[in-house]
């Protein structure tokens, strides 16, 4: 995709406009591509919902076959993780025209380093409630209702404080020159100063995604509801209304659900990426205005502006 498209003033509209745009016009380029990891994710993650779905042929295996039970859970798990790095890496390959085997990487790295600042994230938080709670000496729960604003004070901080991070991994994995912790400071930085535009965008995405994902999630919940009344029924005393095909239907259903999400949650990856290069346009703008000042009064070009949302979009490889 051209550089000249990503690097361009838009507001929070016209970057969830561009990415539906560029999303549905080259929906079937992204699929041909990447449609392997999602499907080995999609049938991973059955087996995981088949391991933890209460079921009694479930719970007979996992009691008989225990060290098999948790070995193929784990692996499992594992694969899920490898498989979603190379369906990404996949997406991003595609979006900056990078090989592969390089997305890839910086893939990995960028989950990588996205873990350990969430363990570090956590172990701050969970020392900190620790640190309060020896200090009142109350109960957690008790601790947690009496102090229920402060609590939620602190948690609105923690996603304020991470949410540049959106705009910084995107930068790391589309700028092959790019350094993650290098380039940190600046880039928090950065990314803090247009913490505004990073949230709007992020909070409308996350409602139309979470929107769209409900509806796509509604088969895979109308069978766990049944599978919750048989069990229940079960224990009134009722017969089992479950038929024998209940397992491979819940199998098949939720591969193909979770294929659907996968397919949804790479939106908001195109829209952090429309985020990154309005975010680059403007610092690009601001830096000029600097250099060059026009009287005192900044450029109206210098503002994300939504009056050309997505054309033209090159078609994708």
């Amino acid at each position: 995709m051209e550089k000249e498209m990503i690097y361009k003033s838009r507001g929070f509209s016209s970057c969830i406009n561009s990415a539906y745009h560029l999303m549905g016009d080259n929906m079937k380029g992204i699929f041909r591509s990447t449609w392997l990891p999602a499907l080995l994710v999609s049938l991973l993650g059955a087996i995981v919902a088949i391991l933890y779905i209460p079921n009694e042929d479930v719970l007979a295996f996992a009691l008989t076959n225990n060290g098999l039970y948790f070995t193929l859970l784990g692996v499992c798990l594992l694969g899920i993780v490898v498989c979603s790095i190379w369906l990404y890496s996949r997406l991003m390959s595609m979006l900056n025209g990078l090989p592969r085997g390089w997305n890839f990487k910086r893939m990995f790295l960028a989950t990588i380093y996205m873990v350990l600042i969430g363990l570090v994230v956590v172990f701050v938080i969970v020392t900190a409630f620790f640190l309060a709670l020896k200090t009142t000496g109350g109960n957690p729960l008790l601790f947690l209702l009496d102090n229920w604003l402060a609590v939620f004070f602190v948690l609105v901080l923690v996603v304020l404080a991470l949410l540049p991070f959106n705009y910084i991994v995107m930068r790391y994995l589309y700028d092959k020159d790019s350094r993650f912790w290098g380039d940190l400071p600046k880039s928090y930085k950065t990314g803090l100063r247009h913490l505004g535009f990073i949230f709007i965008t992020t909070l409308l995405t996350s409602i139309i995604v979470g929107v769209v994902a409900m509806v796509a999630y509604i088969p895979l919940g109308i069978l766990n509801i049944t599978n919750v009344l048989s069990i229940l029924g079960k224990q009134m005393g009722d017969p089992a209304t479950l038929p024998g095909y209940f397992l491979p239907l819940f199998f098949f259903t939720t591969v193909l659900v979770i294929m659907v999400l996968q397919y949804i949650s790479m939106f908001p990856t195109v829209v952090y990426l429309f985020i990154y290069g309005s975010i680059e346009k403007g610092e690009e703008e601001r830096r000029n205005m600097e250099v060059t000042p026009n009287d005192g009064f900044p450029s109206t070009d210098s503002f994300p502006n939504d009056t050309d949302p997505h054309l033209p979009l090159q078609q994708l490889n």
